[in-house]
């Protein structure tokens, strides 16, 4: 089943390509929906009291090289799956009024969306790496070649160089582990504990540490999110940062403990910096683009935080740090992937009614939007994790973990939350507030469609913010397995 939620996207791109045009985004929300179905399907099934590993399917692939076919679910992966599955529904929901070349777009979406299944289910290095890799190339064509404006080219190549060359550096990572291992099934590799040099763990680290992305290596970011069309910088906030955490869940905590452990403060160190920066840069923004784009690469490295907490030894603590920072990652993943992605949609719609982007171009359309306006305030107050809602849920956990064993850099990583509220209320009153701008007064306010787009973003959001413990049972059984 696993296998049919993933390969569901490329039948429809096939399908795109050789039926007519105007069938092109029907064929794509058709294969994203029995992707969304299969997901939510396998996550009803999943047996919560068991935990571990589920659904699995192995089969030989390259026998002499030790490669099989094997993807399975479990609570690193259950979250990050719903979130994918949900969020390349709305993207195509969202792009049905797109008009230029369709046929080339909705099937690179779909190229693109099996990419991530793929990524979030591959439990065997080499075609995880397939996978990984076809998620980016796509991404590449739809910055490039629908991106907004001549910056589009740059952002494309940018984006391009950065991920490529990180992921050179991983796979080469790989090579020599496997040399020492015979295996890349992430599973066996778990098992074994590999000893390995650092430049091994470096170049994996490597991969990841762009994806995410960390300072200094998040220079591509903010360029290529602005640049891209509206429906994919929602993918790349909303799901494609989630694959650099995903991959340091998956791949440095359980197969290089030992590495986690001897790195562990100079990883923090870096995700503070991260979290610091990110919050500065964003202070300093006016498009608001760019504002979200520096605003994401803020919240997302409170999950890296969050991993280096797992390299810190917790004995004799009262809490069980290792679990909360564990389940607060994951929750994290899932919380800002929904509100990041829904902001840059409501921010594309205000682009798309008004021809700008800035922040000091508006005022008071709360008074001619008010549907508009209170989506977006919600969302914004998700990602300012006020209470009730899932942003809150997930950022409680991480610093509860963290700051159990260091606390110190948490209580410095704090100062990102002051910041983040900073610039994100400075943003919600100079484009809500106020004095209205005239030319702006006949603004439409959200339709029905648009709405009904955000409703299950909304939905979420409250409901993991409310209720966390529906959402955290895929975790339970895992954070018992954290040393």
């Amino acid at each position: 089943m696993i296998t049919s939620l993933t390969l569901a996207p490329v039948v429809a791109a096939v399908l795109i390509l050789v039926l007519p045009e105007r069938r092109a985004r029907s064929v794509a929300l058709a294969g994203a929906l029995v992707s969304l179905s299969l997901t939510a399907y396998l996550l009803t099934q999943f047996d919560l009291a068991a935990g571990g590993l589920q659904f699995s399917e192995k089969a030989e692939w390259i026998p002499a090289l030790g490669i099989d076919y094997y993807v399975g679910l479990d609570g690193t992966n259950a979250l990050v799956l719903l979130l994918s599955a949900l969020l390349v529904t709305i993207v195509v929901a969202a792009s049905w009024q797109h008009t230029d070349r369709p046929r080339t777009y909705f099937a690179l979406l779909c190229l693109q969306f099996t990419g991530l299944f793929g990524t979030f289910t591959a439990l065997n290095f080499f075609h995880w790496f397939l996978y990984w890799e076809l998620a980016l190339v796509p991404a590449f064509f739809l910055i490039k070649l629908f991106g907004k404006g001549e910056e589009r080219h740059s952002a494309a190549l940018n984006f391009f160089l950065f991920t490529v060359l990180g992921s050179v550096a991983m796979l080469l990572g790989f090579l020599f582990l496997y040399q020492q291992t015979d295996t890349f099934d992430f599973i066996e590799l778990a098992k074994k504990g590999v000893d390995v040099s650092p430049l091994i763990f470096c170049a994996v680290l490597a991969g990841l540490w762009v994806k995410v992305p960390l300072a200094p290596l998040h220079i591509w970011q903010a360029p290529a999110y602005a640049a891209a069309p509206t429906p994919v910088t929602m993918l790349l906030t909303g799901v494609m940062s989630k694959m650099g955490v995903y991959g340091f869940l998956r791949l440095i905590v359980p197969i290089f403990p030992e590495q986690l452990k001897q790195h562990a403060d100079a990883l923090m160190a870096f995700a503070l910096v991260t979290i610091l920066w990110g919050a500065f840069l964003a202070l300093r923004q006016t498009d608001l683009k760019r504002l979200l784009a520096f605003s994401s690469l803020n919240h997302v490295a409170y999950c890296i935080l969050g991993v280096g907490a797992l390299g810190i030894a917790a004995d004799g603590l009262k809490v069980d740090a290792h679990a909360l920072a564990t389940q607060g990652i994951i929750l994290q993943m899932f919380a800002h992937g929904l509100a990041a992605a829904g902001l840059f949609y409501l921010v594309g719609l205000l682009e798309k009614r008004t021809g700008l982007c800035d922040r000091n171009d508006f005022g008071g359309l709360s008074s001619v939007a008010p549907r508009f306006a209170a989506m977006f305030f919600i969302l914004t107050f998700c990602s300012l994790g006020l209470p009730f809602m899932a942003g809150f849920a997930a950022e409680f956990l991480i610093f509860s973990g963290t700051f159990a064993v260091a606390p110190g850099v948490t209580a410095a990583a704090t100062l990102g939350l002051l910041a983040t509220a900073v610039f994100l209320l400075t943003m919600l009153q100079r484009v809500f507030t106020g004095p209205i701008n005239e030319q702006y007064r006949s603004m439409p306010d959200l339709t029905r469609n648009e709405i009904l787009i955000l409703t299950p973003v909304m939905i979420l959001i409250f409901w993991a913010g409310i209720y966390p413990t529906t959402w955290l049972e895929f975790s339970q059984k895992l954070t018992q397995m954290i040393p």
